[in-house]
């Protein structure tokens, strides 16, 4: 009887376990005719439409590095009118939560419709008595997938968007979180290297339309407010596209995306990320890439990272890239959180997206893509910048790792669907 009784909870354990971990989108296994891929520049409708999304232009974007974003995000919350939604990972106790938490209650206390959503396993570390103070001063607060009974199957995919869009004329998308190491200039390990966009125009209605997804999900409330969406307005020239993938099946858009647009590279690629564990097909194509005679260069944290054995998955790839002829940076001075990817200094991609399985086949994720020579100049001298603070790896110094290494990156790297 007691074995039959442990079976029956092994067999059950282990069902759930699978409902868990299989609910996740396919990653595309895609056959590349590199001849037939034009260049970004001429083929952006195309990879906007193949990836759900549409091209929007007259928009303006600005760029914010690391805690000026923080800044740019308070002043639009400041200064809206009418609705204010704000979703975000991570939101943990501390100043910069007590901060948003005060401005979001005086704006809901002056009529502004809020909403806030978070992710409920990104929020763990939130602090209770802030969340109540916005509910008790009317902000909605919504919760992404509660880890309760009749929910139980989903717990392995969360949003990870960063999204803010206020009156539905400005919107944002980044990397940050609500959380104390993202205020600052990346100067130290207390304080990370982070990037985002802020965006005003036609494209804001497609990251309202990504808001309002994830809280319908969330809370089964439409947001129907006047100020959701409004007639698009040009603001500027610049040309852009959002794309994002939700946790339902399917295929992974974001995925998608990243393969297009380096195959459309004819002269440099340039990767900033803070989990490099891609699916193989990634790296088939970089190899391609440079064989073609495109310049490629990655940079991902060193030891500075919050998660130690994505580092250490990721490490399983370095010496075919190396080998490869692929550039490798290490940014050793804080951890670096930005998702960034520009092609041939014309088209850049920035937004919540990391890649890893976690990213590509398992949560929502939210970027946009920006056609704009300034936009990714900016980018670039961000990250010629970054290199001041980055060793480079050779392949005969990654060639001499002790075995013992070799064995932690290879075990590490059998978790690379979950990581």
């Amino acid at each position: 009887m007691l074995f039959t009784l442990s079976l029956m909870t092994a067999v059950f354990v282990a069902t759930a376990i699978y409902f868990v971990v299989s609910r996740r989108r396919s990653l595309p296994a895609i056959n590349l005719h590199l001849e037939r891929i034009p260049p970004i520049e001429h083929g952006l409708r195309q990879l906007a439409g193949l990836t759900g999304g549409a091209l929007y232009e007259g928009n303006k974007a600005q760029v914010y590095q690391d805690g000026d974003l923080l800044d740019a995000l308070y002043d639009a919350i400041e200064n809206a009118r009418s609705t204010v939604h704000l979703e975000s990972y991570v939101w943990n106790r501390g100043r910069t939560e007590r901060e948003f938490v005060e401005l979001l209650c005086r704006k809901s206390e002056e009529g502004v419709v809020v909403r806030v959503l978070v992710d409920t396993v990104g929020a763990m570390n939130a602090s209770g008595q802030q969340l109540n103070l916005l509910r008790e001063s009317g902000v909605s607060v919504g919760f992404y997938h509660r880890i309760i009974r009749f929910n139980i199957h989903r717990l392995n995919n969360r949003t990870h968007r960063k999204l803010l869009i206020v009156d539905g004329k400005v919107g944002f998308t980044f990397g940050h979180g609500i959380r104390d190491e993202w205020r600052g200039h990346g100067q130290d390990e207390q304080h990370w290297r982070d990037t985002g966009v802020q965006l005003e125009g036609p494209v804001v209605c497609p990251l309202q339309a990504l808001f309002a997804e994830d809280w319908i999900e969330a809370t089964g409330s439409p947001p129907l407010d006047e100020g959701c969406f409004l007639e698009p307005r040009q603001q500027g020239t610049v040309t852009s596209h959002v794309v994002s993938s939700s946790t339902a099946g399917g295929h992974s858009s974001v995925a998608l995306l990243y393969m297009l647009a380096i195959a459309s590279a004819r002269h440099e690629i340039i990767i900033q990320n803070p989990y490099f564990v891609p699916a193989p097909a990634l790296p088939d194509l970089l190899e391609k890439m440079v064989a073609r005679g495109v310049k490629v260069r990655v940079m991902i944290p060193d030891r500075h990272s919050d998660s130690p054995i994505v580092r250490r998955a990721g490490q399983r790839l370095y010496q075919r890239l190396l080998r490869a002829g692929i550039d490798f940076y290490l940014y050793e001075k804080t951890f670096l959180h930005q998702k960034i990817v520009i092609i041939d200094g014309v088209w850049s991609h920035i937004g919540s997206t990391n890649l890893d399985a976690r990213s590509l086949a398992l949560n929502t994720e939210a970027g946009v893509g920006l056609m704009d020579k300034d936009i990714a100049a900016q980018l670039k001298e961000a990250f010629e910048r970054d290199l001041q603070h980055c060793r480079k790896l050779t392949l005969e110094q990654w060639s001499k790792r002790p075995r013992r290494q070799r064995v932690l990156d290879w075990c590490a790297y059998q978790l690379k669907g979950q990581i």
